[in-house]
């Protein structure tokens, strides 16, 4: 990636040591400071995530009294206001930003050979979309590598298309909006003396110009943590000190770590060890496999729930990426009857109520290839040739919903978190529906409408949304990154091993990883040396030769210190022993908490885990009659003798126990008579 230009700013830059607490502290004082100056109303408070807005103002509502409130906004959200008063375009979602790339790649003539070949596998327009999505929102521009100049000029086409039919995507909102600023109409949409932007470290090359621009005539303070970027260490080394000038800087004062989980993410950013706070835990979590590991975190957080003063929103979950493993454990904790909340969207793929509504709209698309979903009762003829006739077919989606009591079946049936997901999906697919018959891009018929909806249900996004999302009431599920700056009671960080941390880099499915390691061009940090990777991170945890793999190993490791950074009280790591594959591989311990394990005396191994619900009582129950048989079959096969006398005994209480339980009973005995004909090969309807 081709290095930027210095940028200089008129203002101060504060850096602080690393630990969440001291970042706070900091950024109230240096507001507290701007209060002396100026009306609350008049600081803008700048943010690099939107997940953390709601930290922030949280902290900084302290130096206010009566009802103000700071004014607390994330950059990408702040360049949305700009837009919506400054530029009529349309700004696509997600789902109609992939829509429409699928239709504008379908004829696209690739001259690449790599990138034609590449074209006719089905996961070309998604594995495409995530490279211009990047390019798009760091508005970089390669010049060596050939196939990466012709996705870039594919992606200039798809904008010049798009602002044909005044519409952009999402990734042009910070470079709009900077060339906003710096048009005629600046003061209609800057209403800030003073601009505190807290996370600097986290500012890409693009970020940074928009606050130059922003802060053309206010004052300036940036709060900077060291040792703690992950989103912009993706994509340039070094601190961002050394991309970055200012007329004063200074560091601010620290104090050491005064809680357990602190001392433990301090050792991970930075290698140190410090005195033992004494105060909060850090527990080692395992399980035999990665189900049973989520079951057991479920386990755990039902045990916290049971006292009083502890709440679900007082708990997060954090895994590496914000793909699959966010999804697992959101599908893992539906199961257990646990409430949860995210920013990665999860629901559109398996909602039923769009998997209904998908399959209304391909009877009325005429699909009559047999591969259809589910209809149910609901969807009979008559309201079909009722929705046929309409003109509209937003008028037909919304008069469907109505018609078949559809917001009422999603109260009754889904807890209100999950039904307030649905119902934003639903809202979703009324917003095609609209789009489709505002737009020159398709006809407005069924067809168009059917093909849009099955490449959203297909393709239903998992990554982090790119603005505020609105989350409440349950356990936090995310991804690393996503709890950065914010603050839980109890946070359990998942699959602790080594394949996932350090792991191997992944940069794209577009290209090999160590094709991308050799593109100096690629939107991220590739091509490196030792210099680069010492000047990044203060830690050392492999002795590979190669500077790419050390530098994406203490990447990874530099993610687990953000996530334990954000427990107050109680951080649990959490891992399992073996993969879940036929041949049942041992999974190996990250080297980070092996490490951890060794340097740092509070980290402890958990608890024997307490029954703490119906559901875990169930499993335990089972799990002792598979433990049982797996006894005796290992006995058999390798010669070691086992008590009989006391297997029967425990099989005995498990029937005494059933025999008092009445009609639950006899189903759990029931449960527990096919788990042994299992074992013995026998399968009974």
């Amino acid at each position: 990636m081709s290095e930027t230009d210095r940028r200089s700013f008129d203002g101060e830059l504060v850096t602080v040591p690393f630990g969440a607490h001291n970042v706070e502290a900091t950024a109230r004082d240096v507001y507290a400071e701007f209060l002396d100056d100026h009306e609350s109303e008049d600081v803008l408070v700048v943010t690099g995530a939107p997940t953390s807005t709601d930290a922030f103002r949280e902290a900084l509502d302290e130096e206010l009294s009566g009802a103000a409130t700071p004014h607390v906004t994330s950059l990408v959200v702040h360049a949305t206001d700009v837009l919506s008063q400054s530029d009529d375009r349309v700004i696509l979602s997600d789902a109609l930003r992939r829509e429409l790339l699928h239709r504008f790649l379908a004829d696209y003539e690739w001259d690449a050979e790599y990138l034609r070949r590449a074209s006719a596998q089905p996961s070309f327009v998604d594995d495409v979309d995530r490279v211009m999505d990047t390019l798009s929102w760091q508005t970089v521009t390669p010049d060596e590598t050939p196939e990466l100049r012709e996705i870039a000029a594919a992606l200039d086409a798809f904008h010049e298309w798009l602002a044909e039919h005044d519409h952009m995507e999402r990734g042009q909102l910070i470079s709009a909006a900077r060339d906003a600023l710096a048009g005629d109409d600046r003061d209609a949409v800057v209403d800030a003396d003073a601009v505190l932007a807290v996370e600097f470290e986290e500012f890409l090359p693009l970020d940074r110009a928009y606050l130059d621009a922003l802060t053309a005539d206010c004052e300036l303070a940036c709060v900077a943590e060291e040792h703690a970027s992950v989103r912009r260490t993706w994509v340039e080394t070094g601190p961002v000190t050394e991309r970055v000038s200012f007329e004063a800087s200074r560091r601010a004062v620290s104090s050491p770590p005064s809680t357990r989980p602190e001392a433990t993410a301090a050792y991970f950013a930075e290698g140190r060890v410090d005195a033992d706070p004494e105060l909060g835990s850090v527990s080692v979590l395992a399980a035999a496999s990665s189900d049973e590991q989520l079951a057991a975190i479920a386990n755990e957080i039902e045990s916290l729930i049971g006292d009083s003063d502890w709440g679900y929103d007082d708990i997060a979950v954090a895994a590496k990426g914000s793909g699959e493993g966010v999804t697992e454990v959101i599908e893992a904790f539906e199961r257990a009857g646990i409430p949860t909340a995210s920013t990665t969207v999860t629901g559109f793929g398996d909602d039923p109520a769009i998997r209904e509504l998908l399959a209304v709209v391909r009877e009325l698309a005429g699909d009559d290839d047999g591969d259809r979903l589910d209809r149910g009762a609901d969807t009979d003829s008559a309201r079909v040739d009722r929705m046929r006739s309409m003109e509209s077919i937003e008028d037909a989606v919304r008069w469907w919903a109505t018609a078949v009591g559809l917001k009422e079946r999603i109260a009754e049936r889904a807890s209100p978190l999950e039904a307030r997901s649905q119902f934003g999906n639903v809202r979703r697919a009324f917003r095609m529906a609209e789009f489709l018959e505002t737009t020159a891009f398709a006809d407005a018929t069924w067809a168009p409408f059917r093909e849009m909806m099955e490449r959203a249900h297909e393709y239903a996004p998992r990554r982090s949304q790119t603005s505020a999302t609105d989350l409440d009431g349950g356990v936090r599920v995310d991804h690393l990154r996503a709890v950065k700056n914010e603050s839980f009671r109890a946070v359990f960080l998942v699959n602790l091993v080594d394949g996932e941390y350090p792991g191997d880099a992944f940069l794209t499915r577009l290209f090999p990883t160590e094709r991308v390691a050799s593109m100096p061009d690629y939107p991220a940090v590739t091509e490196l040396d030792a210099s680069a990777v010492a000047a990044t991170f203060p830690t050392t945890s492999t002795a590979s030769a190669r500077p790419f793999a050390r530098y994406h190993t203490e990447h990874a490791r530099r993610r687990l210190a953000v996530g334990a950074d954000a427990a107050t009280e109680r951080l649990y790591c959490c891992l399992y022993e073996f993969e879940g594959t036929a041949l049942e591989e041992r999974a190996q311990a990250s080297r980070f908490l092996t490490a951890a394990y060794d340097e740092l005396p509070w980290v402890t191994d958990a608890d024997d885990p307490h029954v703490t619900s119906e559901r875990a009582a169930e499993e335990f129950l089972l799990s002792r009659v598979d433990d049982a048989l797996a006894e005796v079959r290992r006995a058999n096969s390798r010669d070691v003798s086992v008590s009989l006398d006391e297997v029967e005994a425990e099989l005995g209480e498990i029937q005494g126990l059933l025999d008092e339980s009445g009609v639950r009973g006899d189903r759990l005995r029931e449960a527990l008579r096919a788990r042994v004909e299992l074992a013995n090969g026998e399968v009974r309807r």
